[in-house]
């Protein structure tokens, strides 16, 4: 921060004290409000994915399927909410070293890790889906083509836009370490 910054932000009212016990309750996981979000987050996708895997076999003729091809749909789901856990588990533990230096270095390094995690993960997400309801069609060529441009644009698009999602994120993370040094 600059100076300036720091100025102007002395000079503002100051926010309602709270007393050591009220941070305490706000800091412990059942009433941590971004956790939380995250909680509500994943029980939605876990409500959604589960009703969805309970419906897909007769409403989207999952039984016509050959095995392997609803193995790689449930695989896909399964591997998605997984790594939704594991970004839950991850924000559940932010101090990760011996100090606030240390913990933000992991931080980033572990943030880096999951970002590339979570582009992989919605590129096999997106592609196990594709290749469930796309299985049954016959391709003629024009098919083919508009199939193989889908393909294409959505893995573009999301490569794309999530590592810039990841990006700013990892970035907002160096501008608070450069902060603290």
């Amino acid at each position: 921060m600059e100076e300036n910054e720091l100025k102007s932000l002395w000079k503002m009212p100051t926010p309602d004290k709270k007393t050591n016990e009220e941070i305490i309750y706000m800091l412990e996981e059942k009433h941590h409000p971004v956790l939380k979000e995250i909680r509500t987050q994943i029980t939605i996708e876990i409500v959604g994915f589960s009703a969805f895997l309970l419906c897909y076999f007769s409403a989207f003729d999952g039984a016509t399927k050959p095995f392997y091809i609803n193995l790689i749909l449930i695989f896909s789901i399964l591997a998605s909410l997984i790594h939704n856990l594991y970004g839950y588990r991850l924000s559940n533990r932010p101090v990760d070293g011996s100090d606030i230096l240390n913990s933000l270095k992991n931080g980033i390094r572990k943030t880096k890790i999951y970002g590339f995690r979570s582009i992989i993960n919605r590129l096999i997400f997106t592609s196990g889906l594709m290749l469930f309801f796309s299985y049954n069609i016959k391709f003629t060529p024009s098919k083919f083509y508009l199939l193989a441009g889908a393909i294409i644009a959505i893995t573009l698009i999301q490569i794309i836009l999530l590592n810039k999602i990841w990006k700013k994120r990892v970035q907002k993370l160096k501008e608070v370490l450069v902060g603290f040094e």
